[in-house]
């Protein structure tokens, strides 16, 4: 259907348009745009003036319908789907129609201009029905114009207008953020739940460790209380004399062993006297016992006793190695002391089966000279050097 221009309008219709689209700013402006008279510049002269150009075909009214037709055609999408005979009935009957779209962005200027604006067969009728419908929105417009200007006289209603419209975007602000208040209320009420679990948590983890302190109280007080550090104090004084007790028995044993292990000058069969300062000597048939720098390890026996078995070792021209017999790292840490020395001396009484074990296992497979012996007292190893010696002997 082809368009109708605005002059083909009836007079009301036009009216209803132009006081639609344009309030009493924007008529100042239109009339400027379009270089009309101003003389008359009440709003009614100028609305009046308007109208009646459009009433005919000229340059203001093709300039108007321009204007009016670049003004509307954002709504034309939206509105297209709708029948023309059926758009007085989405004027009167709210934002919604009957295909429940929303239409409440189209201004009800744009509606009045899409009804009449293309041909139609009824479009007298459809015209009537647009101007009644309108027409009683101008007197409903009119009396709440009334009641608002009646219950606040000190204000216009426009400014009234112009504040609820205000009111209601302050309301949908605060809606949003009334939203996020209640989500973050959500989040935090979760955040307090959690919390509540950890405090239990930790609650039943302190009164296990509560109960393991009350352990310790009681396991201390069982001990002797503070008297026990007392006692602690007297053992280790005690241990300190014990030990130089060892010490001075020790020191007592080795010159016994060594008194027992010396020749006499009648020339019987023994090892003379192993000063670390003088070395030595083998009277009669037994030759010298002397090392020439070989690496002895002793491995295990008494740890107090350990300068003793160096000072002995050394006094026959040998290089001392030890380890205690504890096989922290396994087989790998014995191979080694086996891989660096010459000859392995192992006292069974005081060592750990893994070491015994080690030992003959690593001495086996690299064929170095190894003697097990029977206590790791002093003379049993002076026994030992000197069996190692009688055996070097015989097999060079």
């Amino acid at each position: 259907m082809s368009e109708r221009k605005i002059w083909e309008f009836k007079s009301q219709t036009i009216c209803t348009i132009l006081g639609l689209a344009f309030d009493e700013k924007e008529l100042i402006n239109v009339f400027k745009k379009l270089k009309l008279d101003m003389s008359r510049k009440a709003p009614y002269d100028m609305h009046s003036d308007l109208v009646q150009l459009c009433t005919t075909q000229n340059k203001t009214s093709r300039q108007l319908d321009k204007m009016l037709k670049e003004r509307f055609g954002r709504y034309k999408n939206s509105i297209k789907h709708i029948p023309q005979n059926e758009i007085h009935k989405c004027i009167d009957g709210g934002n919604r129609t009957e295909n429940d779209r929303d239409i409440r962005d189209i201004p009800l200027s744009a509606l009045v201009w899409f009804a009449v604006r293309s041909q139609h067969e009824n479009i007298d009728e459809i015209e009537a029905r647009v101007f009644a419908t309108t027409h009683i929105f101008e007197h409903r417009a009119s009396r709440f114009y009334d009641v608002l200007r009646r219950e606040a006289p000190d204000s216009m209603p426009e400014e009234i207008l112009k504040n609820l419209i205000n009111a209601l975007k302050s309301n949908e602000k605060l809606q949003i953020k009334c939203e996020r208040l209640e989500r973050k209320r959500e989040q935090l009420k979760s955040d307090i739940e959690s919390i509540i679990d950890d405090k239990s948590r930790i609650n039943a983890e302190l009164e296990v460790q509560k109960q393991s302190n009350r352990k310790l109280v009681e396991d201390f007080e069982n001990m002797g209380g503070v008297g026990a550090f007392d006692r602690i104090d007297d053992m280790k004084k005690e241990i300190e004399l014990l030990t130089g007790e060892v010490k001075r028995l020790t020191d007592q044993l080795l010159e016994k062993d060594r008194i027992g292990c010396a020749i006499p000058d009648c020339g019987s069969r023994g090892i003379t006297s192993t000063a670390p300062v003088s070395g030595a000597d083998i009277v009669g048939d037994v030759e010298d016992i002397n090392l020439n720098g070989m690496r002895v390890a002793y491995v295990g026996g008494v740890e107090s006793l350990l300068p003793h078995y160096r000072n002995l070792v050394e006094s026959f021209g040998g290089t001392f190695c030890y380890h205690c017999g504890r096989c922290i790292q396994g087989r790998k840490e014995i191979e080694g002391i086996v891989d660096k020395t010459d000859i392995i001396f192992c006292p069974v009484d005081i060592n750990s089966h893994n070491a015994c074990r080690y030992i003959k296992k690593a001495c086996k497979m690299q064929n170095k000279p190894c003697y097990f012996l029977r206590s790791s007292s002093l003379s049993t190893l002076i026994k030992g050097l000197e069996k190692h010696a009688e055996k070097a002997e015989g097999t060079a």
